[in-house]
């Protein structure tokens, strides 16, 4: 019975060391999300305007602002 109830009280300690361990990993603030990261036009003709839409997700709790942008 002894051994039972030390073996209950490991358990039950791993598991409060599992679930406050997720809760810390858990991530506060915007995040950011890029599903596709680069687009690839192949050939285009000379003068000819082509476009393409980059979608953005926002994965965190608070708003996402983007302040600046850097065409390549």
């Amino acid at each position: 019975m002894k051994r039972f109830i030390t073996i209950a009280s490991l358990a039950v300690l791993i598991c409060v060391v599992f679930f406050t361990a997720s809760l810390a990993q858990t991530p506060s603030g915007p995040s950011m999300v890029l599903p596709e990261r680069s687009f690839d036009f192949r050939d285009v003709e000379e003068g000819k305007v082509v476009e393409h839409t980059f979608k953005v997700l926002n994965k965190g709790n608070q708003p996402l602002e983007i302040t600046h942008v850097n065409p390549g």
